[in-house]
């Protein structure tokens, strides 16, 4: 038979009578550690014990510490009564006792468990809390797993050192302020020892009392601009009734070119550098797309859950290699796989039917381009832009011939082929022609500010000049090299 007990979280006053029993009475007692304030207390009555604190200094990981406490436990229970006790509550971060009764179910070994309080008891009352309003425990090792919800209290237990308070700082930095008011309870519910703290989160570091009995509370912060509920909620404002007339009146088809202008606002950030830039114009495309998800979620198609689900899992499906068993080591490795795994999906038998699905909103240079990437798939396809630089000057060639004709629909038909052949040998450069053109137009219109200062500075205007002083006047522009 084996009996787990919980010890509760350190006042004596806090032991139950039915663990104080079962201890009195026990002829193999194990303490998973008699680093507990408990312990004295329980050596005053007489009650004789062991402990495994031998092992934490003998295995290297935590883990090896609790799957060696089970090993032994269950060797012993197999052959007399055994009762374990653990710190707290035994089912309250305690690795042991669920490893400990998963293996005597599987064994056929009697096991009974005798609760005790926990350190959220303890919590709760000294923090005033009410659980029912909610209350996330987190283990400070499970932080990245257990992430803190924010629209209710979160306790962090296992902050046992001050560093391991320092990288729960750092983590928690992502998702609230430095100056964020949180608690730390050291040595939560013993007379004469207990600590209660209230300090920003920078500092929790710096306290030079956290000990193996600190737990870190942070309180609600439900109108945190910071997160991604808080947005969906704002939109769900600006498009009920008595919220914003235009949001309202907005539907998918209406919206799409905002999303598009907000995509390219944000390359023009990366462009210039702006990261500050960036960090707004990427909150503008993000709030376009929570913008159709909630249209789609009042026209009950989708939801913004369905968008999540639907990358979460079209990205681990098409990266087997990551996520899976196959195997990529170069970017080359990567897109062959990924191209496979999209035809499959989109049930593209041929190259033709995946030029089909080219989107129609594409801007011809971007369609031109995926045509041709598409294209070299099967190697039709030059390796180096210089062959394809003497197709440039063949179209133009071509272009020349019908300038001097009479054919306009001949003539519009050699400018297509000469566009396309340019934006060939902008991509077998290894760029992208639609950001190749957008850096040339902005480079123009630099260029042509340039010179309007130029004639201002004579005292004229553009339209002063003839061709041929425009043309001295666009030299003198490119000579200031202006950004370029």
């Amino acid at each position: 038979m084996l009996t787990i007990i919980g010890l509760g979280p350190g006042n004596p006053g806090q032991l139950t009578l039915e663990a104080l029993d079962a201890m009195e009475g026990a002829g193999n007692l194990f303490l998973r550690t008699a680093v507990h304030p408990v312990v004295p207390y329980l050596e005053k009555r007489g009650i004789v014990f062991e402990s495994f604190d031998a092992l934490y200094e003998e295995k290297d990981s935590f883990e090896g510490v609790y799957q060696a406490i089970v090993d032994e436990i269950l060797a012993l229970a197999r052959e007399k009564d055994v009762v374990y006790a653990v710190p707290g509550n035994p089912f309250f971060a305690e690795k042991t006792v669920t490893g400990l009764t998963a293996r005597c179910d599987g064994e056929g070994i009697p096991c009974r468990v005798i609760g005790g309080m926990s350190f959220i008891d303890v919590a709760m009352a000294e923090l005033g809390i009410d659980a029912v309003e909610g209350l996330k425990v987190i283990d400070a090792y499970e932080l990245e797993s257990q992430l803190p919800d924010k629209h209710c209290g979160n306790l962090i237990t296992q902050v046992h050192s001050r560093h391991v308070a320092s990288e729960v700082k750092l983590f928690l930095s992502e998702y609230y302020a430095d100056d964020f008011e949180v608690t730390l309870i050291i040595n939560g519910g013993i007379p004469g020892e207990q600590v209660i703290k209230r300090l920003p989160l920078y500092q929790i570091d710096r306290e030079d009392r956290i000990n193996h009995l600190t737990t870190l509370y942070l309180p609600p912060l439900p109108d945190d601009n910071r997160d991604f509920t808080n947005l969906l909620r704002v939109m769900a404002t600006l498009r009920a009734p008595g919220g914003c007339p235009w949001d309202r009146e907005q539907t998918h088809e209406s919206l799409k070119p905002y999303l598009l202008e907000e995509a390219y606002e944000a390359v023009d950030a990366i462009e210039t550098g702006d990261m500050d830039n960036l960090v707004e114009e990427l909150g503008d495309v993000l709030f376009q797309i929570v913008f159709h998800a909630q249209v789609g979620k009042e026209e009950g198609i989708f939801t913004i859950n369905d968008v999540i689900e639907g990358i979460n899992e079209k990205m681990i499906r098409r990266h087997p290699h990551v996520f899976g068993t196959a195997h990529a080591d170069t970017p080359e490795q990567v897109a062959q796989k990924w191209d496979a795994i999209k035809k499959k999906e989109k049930s593209t038998s041929t190259l033709s039917d995946e030029m089909d699905r080219i989107p129609a909103a594409y801007t011809a240079l971007m369609t031109a381009g995926k045509l041709q990437s598409k294209a070299g798939k099967v190697g039709f396809d030059w390796d180096d832009p210089r062959p394809a630089l003497d197709k440039v000057y063949e179209e133009a060639g071509e272009v020349r011939k019908e300038l001097e004709g009479n054919d306009p629909a001949a003539l519009e038909e050699e400018l297509g082929d000469l566009l396309f052949a340019a934006v060939n040998v902008i991509r077998l450069s290894g760029f992208q022609p639609e950001l190749v053109l957008k850096k040339g137009n902005a480079k123009f219109k630099r260029r042509f500010g340039a010179m309007e200062n130029l004639a201002e500075k004579e005292g004229r205007s553009l339209s002063d000049y003839s061709l041929e002083g425009l043309e001295t006047l666009w030299q003198g522009a490119k000579s200031l090299n202006l950004a370029e």
